[in-house]
């Protein structure tokens, strides 16, 4: 692609012509490369990408334990759109538009409860759980109630259920979720997660001050962790790690798993540790009771797996450099465990054990996605080559490139593969 000829902005443009050099497989000949600068801290670019990445795929907002009864609610917001997510009257789990269609008032803001009813705040348009129109005062005098309800629906999203956990899609036209998501499958076994008690995740305070592609990277790489985190994750030595391979273009899931040094270990006071701060779950194979497997399903999961819970985490960006961030290893909560375990009569303290680990964790993490970020300010910032425990970044690149030249190509820019990224591709 060239400049002259494209009406995309230059920082969209130095993305998609450096795709070549990332959308590589981790052992290519001239290696596979970061990203480069621009798509971690340019507006015209986090604009580009909200649309190529976040409007066209499946994003996680919950669970259905969340939403156990007829009218149980979620509003949530995703790339400034609020949404309400809802439990109908024939039990189904709907997402839309929390928008009012008169004047575009927000019907609720971001908070969980129950209603009958929607009841916008500024002139009582009134909507039903199903999101259809059923009151709107002073307005017959103007249009005939019928057309004014046929045209005020709440528009619906795409939404799906996976394994209990509730992904929705802005694109109406976007290929089903599950087929995309068979690598997590045998993860997947022995967690009965219907069985289970979800504590849905808690959300940052404070914007967390840097791109979500970095958080995201930091989490899923495990090159650093004998330098980053020493001691505290040597119980899990990223010696032992283990990456499933790339699937391809439809492939929506980048995991890899890492052996403890024995078994029944998980998230302690002292980091990675045996044994766990909970019982371990009797359903899981000897396999998965001594390792631990980091996953993600971008651009908003991430979810790990241990012997004692099935943890996840939300990732939701605000700009080019912040994002607000719950549960996973960043805060309380995201935590699927069975309801012995919740109802241990010590859970609280279990819980500020574990939390202490990850704010050890989490301290060292900030102070190197902080320089991190910085770096992508500098002109001599790197396009660095990846390294053979980088895999996951090498998927997650080509996960990113698959997306980015979509939303090209529907602007009618051509963004050619090359022979490095058709080999990628192989």
């Amino acid at each position: 692609m060239n400049a002259t000829t494209s009406n995309l902005h230059p920082d969209v443009l130095a993305v998609l012509d450096g795709l070549d050099v990332s959308d590589r497989p981790i052992n290519h000949p001239s290696g596979a490369r970061v990203l480069p600068k621009e798509a971690y801290m340019s507006r015209a670019f986090h604009d580009f990408e909200r649309e190529a990445v976040f409007m066209h795929s499946w994003l996680c907002v919950g669970r259905v334990q969340q939403l156990p009864n007829v009218g149980d609610y979620m509003a949530v917001t995703l790339l400034d759109e609020p949404l309400l997510i809802i439990r109908g009257k024939d039990e189904k789990i709907r997402a839309m538009s929390a928008l009012c269609r008169h004047r575009g008032h927000t019907l609720v803001e971001q908070c969980t409860g129950s209603a009958k009813k929607f009841v916008c705040p500024y002139h009582r348009w009134t909507y039903a759980i199903d999101g259809n129109l059923v009151g709107a005062p002073r307005m017959k005098d103007a249009i005939e109630i019928r057309r004014l309800r046929e045209e005020s629906r709440l528009p619906l999203l795409r939404t799906e259920i996976w394994y209990g956990f509730i992904f929705v899609n802005f694109d109406a036209n976007a290929p089903a979720l599950a087929p995309t998501m068979r690598k997590l499958e045998p993860y997947m076994a022995g967690y009965d997660l219907d069985a289970m008690v979800t504590l849905p995740p808690s959300f940052s305070k404070d914007p967390v001050p840097w791109n979500w592609k970095m958080l995201l990277e930091n989490y899923i790489e495990p090159y650093h962790t004998e330098y980053v985190h020493p001691i505290i994750h040597d119980f899990a030595p990223s010696t032992g790690v283990e990456f499933d391979s790339w699937r391809g273009d439809d492939d929506n899931v980048i995991v890899r798993y890492v052996p403890f040094l024995s078994p029944d270990g998980g998230l302690t006071e002292k980091g990675w540790a045996a044994p766990a701060c909970f019982p371990p779950i009797e359903t899981l194979s000897a396999k998965q009771r001594h390792r631990v497997g980091f996953g993600m399903v971008p651009p908003t999961m991430n979810i790990i797996f241990t012997p004692d819970m099935l943890c996840y985490g939300l990732i939701y960006p605000l700009s080019p450099t912040t994002l607000t961030v719950g549960g996973g290893l960043f805060t309380a909560g995201g935590w699927c465990m069975p309801k012995t375990t919740a109802a241990l009569p010590d859970f609280a303290d279990r819980v500020g054990r574990m939390m202490e680990g990850s704010r050890q964790l989490g301290e060292q993490d900030t102070t190197v996605n902080l320089a991190m970020q910085r770096a992508k300010f500098s002109r001599f910032a790197p396009r660095g080559r990846l390294a053979p425990l980088e895999e996951t970044l090498s998927q997650f690149n080509r996960w990113l490139a698959v997306r980015y030249r979509q939303e090209a190509a529907r602007g009618g820019h051509n963004v050619k593969r090359g022979p490095d990224a058709m080999l990628a591709a192989s």
